[in-house]
């Protein structure tokens, strides 16, 4: 037996270390020792079919190989076993290169750590655990005893605006604003662990809202105070744009109601003035008939306003290039702005389709450029430019009240005075208005909300005191060939000499509206519900030729009351009323194919005109 062999058998039957040998190309283990089988539990049999990748966890492998390859041996130190029971194993370990039989060979040997290399092992492995919660978690750590700083991570160091080294051994207060102290005390001497809320004082004299949750430990026979700091400005933003638009929502839902009843209203008084404008009069009486038309029209404009706000107005929607309607208004809105502003217009070529009201979008723009005129009483820059824009996920979570896709931008900048935080706040509410008195409802940017939002879009404004205002209106694109302009309407006969079922339970609108219908020839039956309707329809046995209803009835509404009696008459033509179109008969503000509707409130050439036109079925 050579010398060599005579080592190999020795080396085998050693049982305190573990000895193994790997085949270079393969990396599969071709022989162990009983120390290899004793440390990591694989019997010979099991041995056979590892390989290095499999029983060697460290990471540092390739560098193993690489340094065998090139000088034939390489120090392991601690590395890290896959024990057969599953468990990793914390072994000191080298290699190095030998052949047998004219073959290549990598051999292995790894021992068990001392008690001394364990508790080294031991302890860079806690450092390292350490090191890696304090530099992954999120939140900032504060180690604090007897109310001063003793620690902290470098989340802390990124909260606070300091290196740890120049937080370390100052008071926990400075770090926090005046009105927070009390309580913070308090919750302190109590040992509140609770999450709280308040602000952080950064050592620049900015602030910071958090969240803090604190408890006390005890380390090495030392109790401190640890206190986790989670920064929720993002958050905070979040819930105000959600409060934001939850305010919106109700100020637009009490706006529509109130606007729905003064419809009602108007419609009396306007057609009770055209009524008696025909009849004789003095001049006296010509002159007050007047004011009260011009007074009650100019009314209608205001509700017409809160309908658009509170996005219940009747909308035209239609495929449009919003490039040509920028382009189409130019001349407009530079005489709108006067010459001591410049009128700046950057469209974007290509720019995709959008479905909106090209009237109602043309009045967005034309109240934001007004708006910008005001700010620059010296004058200065206005600029309107589009563009395509792909608003994401990180977007549409700092902004409620987007979704992600595609959408094509339209933005509104100018050069003058700004606007400060709480006034940018409030900008769509309806009637606020920072201008002087008799300068300014306070709808035109309410309007100009609750048409984008109808259009299923957003608006949104940006602006600093001294630095100027942006307004951008975000539209979803469309992939839609462009809407032919519609044709002219002909001029319809308004009078008739059918039977008409009316359907209104506003006793002063119902009775004007016979009224009217009366004068222009028609026999007129009337309801006050949706119950009644359908008495009078049955005591008529059917002879009625159309009916005019209100959308929203008591006991019975206007749908309903519609599907029954078309079971009874087949074909029966219907003419829906109504102050706002927020209703079963309209979609998201958009008259339902087929359906003939009347908004409130209208004149009697109107509901005159509307009922012919319906008869004659145009």
């Amino acid at each position: 037996m050579s010398a060599f062999e005579l080592i190999g058998e020795a080396m085998l039957g050693l049982g305190s270390e573990a000895l193994f040998v790997v085949e270079p190309a393969s990396l599969k283990l071709v022989g162990t020792n009983r120390g290899f089988t004793g440390l990591l539990g694989y019997s010979t049999a099991d041995a056979a079919v590892l390989e290095l990748r499999t029983l060697l966890v460290d990471r540092r492998i390739e560098e193993v190989l690489r340094l065998l390859g090139a000088s034939g041996q390489a120090t392991l130190g601690v590395g890290s076993f896959r024990h057969k029971d599953g468990r990793v194993v914390e072994l000191e370990a080298r290699a190095g290169t030998t052949a047998a039989s004219g073959r290549a060979l990598y051999c292995f040997l790894a021992r068990e750590l001392d008690a001394r290399d364990a508790a080294v092992a031991s302890e860079r492995a806690s450092a390292l655990r350490s090191h890696i919660l304090a530099e992954a978690t999120f939140e900032a750590i504060a180690v604090t005893d007897a109310g001063r700083l003793v620690d902290g991570n470098p989340q802390l160091e990124e909260l606070l605006g300091a290196p740890i080294s120049d937080l370390v051994g100052r008071a926990v207060l400075d770090f926090v604003p005046a009105e927070y102290q009390s309580e913070l005390q308090q919750r302190l001497r109590a040992g509140v662990t609770l999450p709280y809320e308040h602000e952080c004082l950064r050592v620049d004299g900015t602030r910071r809202p958090v969240e803090a949750l604190a408890k006390t430990v005890t380390v090495a026979g030392r109790t401190v105070r640890v206190t986790a700091l989670r920064d929720i400005a993002d958050r905070k933003k979040l819930e105000e744009e959600v409060r934001r638009a939850l305010r919106m929502e109700s100020i637009g839902r009490l706006a529509g109601g109130v606007a729905h009843d003064f419809n009602n209203l108007l419609t009396v008084i306007l057609s009770v003035a055209k009524v008696m404008e025909q009849g004789p009069r003095d001049a006296n009486d010509a002159n007050d008939l007047k004011q009260i038309t011009a007074a009650a029209e100019r009314a209608a404009q205001l509700t017409a306003h809160l309908l658009a706000f509170a996005r219940k107005q009747l909308t035209e929607p239609k495929v449009i290039d919003l490039n040509a309607l920028v382009l189409g208004i130019d001349e407009l809105l530079r005489r709108l702005i006067g010459e001591h502003i410049t009128l700046k217009t950057v469209c974007e070529p290509g720019l995709g389709a959008v479905r909106i009201d090209p009237t109602q979008l043309e009045q967005v723009l034309l109240n934001l450029a007004v708006n910008a005129r005001d700010a620059m009483d010296a004058g200065g820059t206005l600029t309107i430019e589009t563009s395509n824009v792909e608003l994401g996920v990180d977007y549409a979570v700092t902004h409620p009240e987007v979704k992600p896709g595609e959408y094509v931008m339209m933005g509104v900048s100018d050069t003058g005075s700004g606007m400060d935080q709480a006034t940018l706040a409030r900008v769509f509410e309806p009637f606020f208005t920072t201008k002087a008195h008799g300068k300014g409802s306070g709808l035109g940017l309410a309007t100009s909300y609750g048409i984008v939002k109808q259009g299923g879009g957003s608006i949104w404004a940006y602006s600093e005191l001294g630095h100027g205002t942006t307004f951008k209106v975000y539209l979803p694109r469309v992939r839609a060939a462009l809407s032919v302009p519609d044709p002219k309407p002909a001029s319809v006969p308004a009078t008739g000499n059918e039977t008409l079922l009316l359907v209104e339970d506003d006793e002063l609108v119902r009775r004007i509206a016979v009224r009217i219908l009366t004068n222009h020839g028609y026999r007129v039956h009337v309801a006050a519900d949706g119950g009644e309707a359908l008495e009078r329809f049955a005591e008529l046995e059917g002879r009625v030729d159309a009916v005019i209803t209100d959308v929203i009835l008591p006991k019975l509404n206007a749908k309903e009351l519609v599907a029954q009696l078309s079971r009874l008459k087949p074909g029966l033509l219907v003419l829906f009323t109504s102050g706002y179109t927020e209703n079963t008969v309209v979609h998201q503000g958009v008259v339902d194919a087929g359906v003939n509707f009347l908004a409130k409130p209208y004149l009697p050439a109107d509901l005159a005109r509307a009922v012919r036109a319906m008869l004659d079925g145009k």
